[in-house]
């Protein structure tokens, strides 16, 4: 059974690096809008104030679309239940989905950013203080599972009967979801019905999980103010951070080399 949810719960270090690329792309014309996908240089776009990771093109295309943003937006802002993200899927079906892609993203990114290789990529080895295991893949997903539990993201109706089938579905090598395969980041938005926040919302949720280094959860505002602080105070650790969006505007031909 998943630990009660609370209400308020500590913000992110990925959705804040997540609104300094934004405010990057956005600069340059590259965002679009959440609702009807118009891009920024073909109109004027204002970001959601709450989030500030999602762009609008007019009020009626914000209110359009607040009933699909508001779980992303509240849970980047660490607002309401803590649950309220997965909680506002319709079926069970849907939140494995979402909570195994979260997974296989943080691997990818691990593996890609940190050097830390674990479930698919596993080597054998654990960073000092991680919360990954070493083993196959299954374990460590039941471990992301344990920790999710822990965390209080998931659904009030979940039980142990859907624990296992998520696991179930994940392990399978011929679901396309399946743990054991790599997730394609570029087709998320595509694969998720053109939810611009998707990838965004995957790296979040797994933050609240695992922790921002991977070494468990933020209990309270601590970190992130001092993470904050230091970004601020470092500028170039921000460039290097959003390093990979700025390149890619770059070979876009949008900004000169």
């Amino acid at each position: 059974m998943a630990a009660a949810a609370t209400t308020g719960f500590p913000p992110t270090g990925v959705a804040y690096v997540g609104q300094i690329e934004h405010e990057y792309m956005s600069l340059h014309k590259l965002s679009v809008c959440g609702n009807c996908l118009a891009l920024g240089f073909q109109k004027p776009l204002k970001r959601c104030n709450g989030c500030k990771l999602v762009d609008y093109c007019s009020k009626e295309c914000q209110k359009s679309h607040w009933s699909k943003h508001k779980a992303f937006c509240n849970m980047v802002q660490g607002k309401g239940a803590n649950n309220g993200y997965l909680s506002r899927l319709k079926t069970p079906e849907e939140v494995f989905r979402i909570l195994t892609d979260s997974y296989r993203l943080r691997v990818e990114l691990d593996h890609a950013h940190r050097e830390e290789n674990h479930g698919v990529y596993a080597d054998g080895k654990v960073a000092e203080g991680a919360v990954w295991t070493a083993g196959d893949a299954s374990d460590d997903f039941q471990k992301y599972l344990d920790l999710a539990e822990e965390a209080g993201v998931l659904p009030e109706w979940w039980r142990f009967e859907n624990r296992m089938e998520c696991l179930a579905e994940a392990v399978d090598r011929k679901n396309e979801n399946s743990i054991y395969g790599h997730i394609d980041q570029e087709g998320l938005m595509t694969k998720y019905e053109g939810d611009v926040a998707i990838r965004n919302a995957l790296c979040v949720l797994a933050e609240l999980i695992v922790g921002y280094e991977g070494k468990g959860r933020a209990m309270d505002d601590k970190w992130f103010n001092e993470f904050q602080e230091y970004l601020d105070l470092h500028p170039d650790e921000r460039a290097r951070l959003i390093a990979g969006t700025v390149e890619a505007v770059k070979n876009a031909g949008v900004v000169p080399g």
